[in-house]
């Protein structure tokens, strides 16, 4: 009969199983660090302005100043969840911070929806309408278009 130490057999158990937890988890942080990190340029990219026009229901609709801080609140967000992660994984935070990242997504299109179902006015045509640009009435005898015939 083989005598095996059953404290070693355990011992290299939890050895291998810290080690496997280890490996799966530094997997799991890089893959969440990298899908914020993209989450973090859109949403940065939209805040400064280089995107100027999101699609809604089909049409490219401009954005707005107000969506544009959203937008900026978003990234701050995934900044803080990506530090969080990178620093420790404590599943429970990280959780909280990506649902404050996903009340803020939905805000956005909240945002959006509220935005496109507004009909797009021009700043050209307010100016348009103010009461000293709205067009007084001609007066015919001012009519210098036409000539007397001679």
């Amino acid at each position: 009969m083989v005598k095996v130490s059953v404290n070693r057999y355990v011992s290299r158990r939890m050895e291998t199983l810290r080690i496997e937890i280890e490996a799966g988890t530094r997997r799991i942080r890089e893959k969440a660090l990298n899908i914020l990190e993209e989450i973090f340029r859109a949403a940065a990219r939209v805040a400064k302005g280089e995107i100027e026009h999101q699609r809604r229901k089909g049409k490219m609709v401009h954005v707005s100043l107000k969506e544009r801080h959203t937008w900026l609140r978003l990234a701050e967000q995934a900044a803080q969840t990506m530090k969080t992660i990178a620093s420790n994984f404590n599943e429970q935070e990280v959780n909280h911070q990506l649902n404050e990242l996903e009340k803020l997504i939905n805000e956005i299109n909240a945002e959006s929806r509220q935005s496109a179902d507004k009909p797009a006015t021009s700043p050209l045509k307010e100016v348009e309408e103010t009461p000293w640009r709205t067009k007084r009435p001609k007066d015919p005898s001012l009519n210098v278009s036409k000539a007397p015939k001679t």
